[in-house]
């Protein structure tokens, strides 16, 4: 699954997590509907730039919620600790891709593997 970005910040990380989530559940409807299994997922992000810095304006920003396990952005956004919450935690596979602009103004960006 693939999302596409500008710019990544905190907040912006959770809306595409929400978003991974969405899709998922949606692929997983249809394999289900086509007797289909999937064997494994892995989510992209393409992004101009990224910022892991808390805002300057909103101090509850930097509190942790209460009563589950804290995981660092950039822990996840780099794949070290990558989960979506379907109740519990599932680990998965995420892979950034730095994009630029080129001279018309168009993000591109290369995915090698």
């Amino acid at each position: 699954m693939i999302e596409m970005k500008g710019s990544v910040g905190e907040e912006k990380w959770a809306e595409i997590k929400g978003k991974f989530r969405a899709s998922y559940l949606v692929a997983q409807a249809l394999a289900g509907m086509l007797e289909l299994d999937i064997a494994e997922a892995t989510m992209y992000t393409t992004y101009e730039r990224v910022e892991f810095t808390h805002s300057d304006t909103m101090p509850t920003a930097r509190r942790g919620r209460l009563g589950i396990q804290q995981v660092r952005m950039k822990d996840e956004w780099e794949g070290i600790r990558f989960g979506l919450n379907f109740g519990g935690r599932i680990a998965f596979d995420h892979i950034p891709i730095r994009m630029e602009r080129n001279m018309n103004n168009v993000l591109t960006g290369k995915l090698n593997g």
